[in-house]
């Protein structure tokens, strides 16, 4: 019995020793929880250090000019290329705030540089926010610092009311794969692009609009990889939304210039499927085909 007893004590201990990374989905900190705002039905998250550390990312930043940010990292010593880790923008369909978690070395100093910049300090919440126009920025510590338009701001410092709507999108999240370098979701059912409500467009129109659940990842390791879902309100709409995705991409493959042959690799690499009410795509661009997609665009191709 004494030895039962001392190996059920060694297993809980291993139990509790779990990390964070054994849990299935995306885990946002408290302090970034805490200010995202009840009504939210869109997040979006990007995961600044682990993308800097990207060959996408070093590709697409040797060689580029910073001087004004050099200039701004002087002035404030904060270098968003060092000291921000992590960037999640909440928004209830119409208005959005951006939450930063990184290391704010002085907020004081930056606070003092907006306000010889032209921006006015108010009081809200017991935080000091820093405004222009209609625009504020709050740093609530050395970690943490929001922006977005007053009010809204003024309201994420302070969430009250109904939150059903957050901690389903939170839920969504949790669902999402932790080692992505860029996550998304959405619910309750919105269009990506204004859209008329009348005529060719208006049906398209609806069948976004009857999207409940979105998520998104972006995977930057290996080249880009992207994993979409969408859930729609019925299997017609869900149908309709798998044509119209697959036509576009017809459409590209169409359009692609007899000197541009590589296009065509790119668009068969883009995977539409549709099962009931739910329509997945997968896009996979490998890292040669990302070579290729910065020399036509001008951008200067690294050395190997």
């Amino acid at each position: 019995m004494r030895r039962i007893l001392v190996l059920s004590c060694m297993l809980a201990a291993l139990t509790a020793c779990k990390t964070p990374l054994s849990e299935k989905g995306v885990v946002l900190s408290r302090a970034i929880e805490d200010f995202i705002p009840p009504d939210t039905v869109v997040l979006l998250g990007a995961r600044v250090a682990k993308i800097q550390s990207t060959p996408v990312y070093q590709k697409l930043s040797t060689g580029s000019n910073f001087r004004e940010l050099d200039e701004f990292v002087k002035k404030t010593r904060l270098d968003p290329r060092k000291d921000i880790d992590e960037v999640v923008f909440a928004s209830n369909g119409k208005d959005g705030v951006l939450i930063v978690r990184g290391r704010f070395e002085d907020p004081k100093a930056l606070e003092a540089l907006l306000e010889k910049e032209g921006a006015k300090r108010v009081q809200s919440n017991g935080h000091s926010i820093l405004t222009t126009n209609d625009a504020g920025v709050v740093f609530i510590d050395k970690h943490i610092a929001l922006a977005a338009k007053m009010p809204y701001l003024e309201s994420a410092l302070k969430p009250a009311g109904d939150d059903n709507n957050k901690r389903n999108v939170l839920h969504e999240v949790s669902e999402l794969p932790q080692d992505k370098h860029l996550w998304g979701v959405a619910i309750g059912g919105f269009a990506p692009i204004p859209l008329p409500q009348t005529g060719n467009l208006a049906n398209l129109n609806r069948i976004f609009r009857s999207l409940e659940t979105v998520t998104m990842t972006l995977d930057m390791e290996k080249g880009l990889n992207l994993d979409a879902m969408g859930q729609c309100g019925d299997e017609k709409d869900a149908k309709q939304l798998h044509d119209m995705l697959r036509a576009l991409i017809g459409f590209g493959r169409l359009s692609t210039p007899s000197d541009k042959p590589e296009m065509l690799r790119f668009f068969d690499r883009i995977k539409v499927d549709h099962a009931k009410r739910k329509v997945e795509v997968n896009a996979d661009v490998p890292m040669d085909m990302v070579d290729y997609f910065l020399s036509i665009t001008g951008q200067k191709r690294p050395a190997a």
